[in-house]
C-alpha cells in the first residue's frame, strides 16, 4: 500500500523565499567559480580557453600564494588566541549580574552597530606613529613611539588588537542564553556540595554550552580565515606582504590582474580546505562524545 506523502505548503511557502535567494546568491556563484576555475576566462569573449588544472597548477606553484596561506593561519591562530574567548566570558559575567542585567546586555551590543570599516579607521588613527592616541599614552611611561602598522614585528597583531575591545554582538547573546538555559538546580545542588566557581565552570556550565560553542567557532573560523575589509583598510596587505591574506589575493588577482580563471582557482582551493577543516572539526567533536 502506498503511503501518501502530505507536504505542509504553508511552511514551505515561508522558506521558499529563503532558499530562492540561497541558491541564487550563494550556490549559483559557488557553482560558477567552480566553472570559472577551469578557463583562461576572457571577459570580451567569455568563457574563453579551457585550461583544465592550470590555473590550480599554477597558484600552487606559486610562492606568494603560500606565503598568503601562512598569513591567513597566522591570523586564525592570533584571533584564536585573543577573540574567540572573549564573549564566553562577557557571558557568563553578565550571567550572574542580577541589577541592571538588561542595561549591561544593550551596552555590550552598542558597538556592533558601528560600521566595520569606521571602526577600523578610528584605530588606524590611533596607530599613527606621529599624532596616533597609542604613541602618545605609552611616551607617558617611557615607551614608543613603535610603527605599529609598519613593523614586521607586530603589524598582525595590531590588525587583531581591535577584535579584542570591539563588542561580541550576536555571540554574546547565544552564549549569556545557552547559560541561562542550564537548570539552577542542577547549579545550586554542585554548590552545596562543596563544588567550588571553577569546577562549577569547566564540569557544569563550559560541557553545557559546548554545543554553542561548536557552532560559533565554524561560523568563527570561516569568517578569520575569509577576513578582508579590516586588513585590507589597515595595510592594504603590507608591509612587504606580510599582511597580505589568501582573500586578498583572490581580490587583486581578479580586478587588478583580471586572471578571473586563476582567481576562482584559489576560491574553489580555500572552499574546499575550509569544508575540510569543519569536517574534521566535526569529527573530533563527535569522537569525543
Amino acid at each position: 500500500m502506498t503511503r501518501l506523502i502530505r507536504i505542509h505548503w504553508l511552511p514551505a511557502l515561508f522558506l521558499l523565499p529563503s532558499i530562492a535567494s540561497y541558491l541564487l546568491f550563494k550556490y549559483y556563484p559557488l557553482l560558477r567559480m567552480v566553472y570559472i576555475s577551469f578557463y583562461q576566462y576572457s571577459i570580451v569573449n567569455p568563457p574563453g580557453v579551457f585550461v583544465g588544472l592550470s590555473n590550480y597548477s599554477q597558484f600552487l606553484r606559486s610562492a606568494t600564494f603560500w606565503q598568503a596561506v601562512s598569513n591567513t593561519f597566522i591570523f586564525f591562530a592570533l584571533y584564536l588566541a585573543l577573540t574567540f574567548w572573549v564573549p564566553i566570558v562577557q557571558a557568563l559575567l553578565l550571567s550572574e549580574v542580577r541589577k541592571g542585567n538588561a542595561f549591561f546586555r544593550f551596552m555590550y551590543q552598542l558597538p556592533t552597530i558601528m560600521p566595520v570599516v569606521a571602526g577600523v579607521l578610528v584605530w588606524k588613527w590611533m596607530y599613527n606613529p606621529d599624532f596616533g592616541l597609542l604613541n602618545y599614552w605609552l611616551s607617558k611611561v617611557g615607551l614608543g613611539p613603535y610603527l605599529w602598522l609598519n613593523d614586521l614585528r607586530i603589524t598582525k597583531l595590531a590588525i587583531v588588537l581591535p577584535s579584542l575591545f570591539a563588542g561580541s554582538g550576536i555571540s554574546l547573546l547565544l552564549y549569556y542564553s545557552a547559560i541561562r538555559a542550564i537548570p539552577t538546580e542542577i547549579l545550586e545542588a554542585a554548590k552545596m556540595d562543596g563544588a567550588g566557581p571553577w569546577r562549577r565552570l569547566w564540569t557544569m556550565m563550559l560541557p553545557n554550552i559546548r554545543f554553542i560553542i561548536i557552532i560559533q567557532f565554524v561560523a568563527f573560523m570561516s569568517g578569520v580565515l575569509l577576513a578582508y575589509d579590516n586588513i585590507y583598510v589597515m595595510t592594504q596587505g603590507g608591509p612587504a606582504g606580510s599582511t597580505t591574506v589568501v582573500s586578498m589575493l583572490v581580490v587583486s588577482t581578479a580586478f587588478q590582474q583580471s586572471r578571473f580563471g586563476i582567481s576562482g582557482a584559489m576560491s574553489v582551493f580555500m572552499f574546499v580546505m575550509i569544508a575540510l577543516l569543519t569536517i574534521v572539526q566535526n569529527k573530533l567533536t563527535v569522537a569525543k562524545d
